[in-house]
């Protein structure tokens, strides 16, 4: 007898011992998890275009994060298997051309006049960037559209075109006017910036532009140097003596650091969108009834009948 209340309590101190371990592992390593899946989703394009067979970016990092291959995403290319080859230390591989080929981004426009209405885009749509009503005109947000293509297929009459976009921020800067700018120092390479500092003088804002030039590819560096004081007055240029266009560097690294904050921007919103799109499919679904069996019609059909007997006396 006390042999088995041993086994019991062995047994039982056992069970406990693994139940906090289990429960200390679930909180322990999906955060850890979560954090590399987030990593990995920021760098994904969001076009939730699920050309990688996945439904959406979110589902893909996930995929990776647990050992997925890389280069499964046509939209963002090869410059983002490097990028996932570095946040997670892989092997970088070359765009595996059965999910698709890159293509430049673009957007859906609806030929509206042959639109018929018959919402099957809409139902696409994985970011709800088509409106319409059922029998009306569609037209598409070209602001949400990803470009996904995910609206071309069901498309009954064929009246979904997908253009090239245009870069925006050749409004903001005038870059065709300005000349090439030169490649990235390399840090084999030997800069023609001698660091002699008469830039830093003659400099109307205070700035340092020998150091933003050195340091240009660091967006959290050109924070801390404060480039967008730069009023682009090209004194600089003036001032160096190895006659480097630092205006004209500066100039492009301001573009490319807005042209990556929007691209977060659209990203985020793209994200957002999709995860919305997925609520609303899930709560629709929930909603749906299933239609009553011919037992329940007949007993419904038999109480109303009794019901209006009963008005009837």
């Amino acid at each position: 007898m006390t042999d088995l209340i041993s086994g019991l309590i062995l047994i039982s101190t056992m069970g406990c011992f693994i139940a906090v371990l289990l429960q200390y592992s679930a909180k322990r390593y999906p955060e850890q998890i979560d954090e590399v899946v987030i990593a990995i989703n920021n760098l994904l394009p969001q076009t939730q275009c699920a050309q990688c067979d996945y439904p959406g970016c979110k589902p893909y990092a996930e995929a990776i994060a647990n050992g997925e291959d890389i280069n499964h995403c046509p939209p963002g290319g090869e410059e983002l298997i490097r990028n996932l080859a570095v946040l997670l230390g892989r092997e970088t591989k070359p765009l595996d051309l059965n999910f698709g080929e890159t293509k430049a981004p673009s957007v859906a426009v609806i030929r509206e006049a042959e639109c018929i209405g018959c919402t099957f885009c809409i139902k696409a749509c994985p970011v709800d960037a088509i409106i319409g009503a059922p029998q009306q005109m569609h037209s598409i947000i070209t602001e949400d559209c990803t470009g996904c293509e995910l609206c071309l297929e069901p498309c009954p009459v064929d009246c979904i075109d997908m253009l090239i976009t245009q870069d925006n921020l050749a409004k903001t800067y005038p870059l065709h006017l300005l000349k090439p700018v030169p490649k990235p120092i390399k840090s084999t390479e030997v800069s023609p910036c001698i660091r002699c500092g008469e830039c830093e003088i003659q400099c109307p804002k205070s700035l340092a532009p020998h150091e933003l030039y050195f340091q240009r590819e660091s967006k959290t560096a050109m924070e801390i140097l404060d480039l967008d004081a730069c009023i682009e007055c090209r004194i600089c240029d003036r001032a160096c003596p190895s006659h480097i266009p630092l205006t004209r560097i500066f100039v492009e690294t301001k573009q490319r650091i807005e042209s990556e904050k929007e691209k977060s921007i659209a990203a985020n919103t793209a994200e957002s969108k999709f995860l919305a799109h997925e609520q609303r499919q899930n709560q629709d679904h929930k909603k749906i009834r299933t239609r009553a069996s011919r037992d329940d019609r007949a007993s419904i059909l038999a109480q109303l009948s009794k019901n209006n007997s009963g008005e009837n006396k």
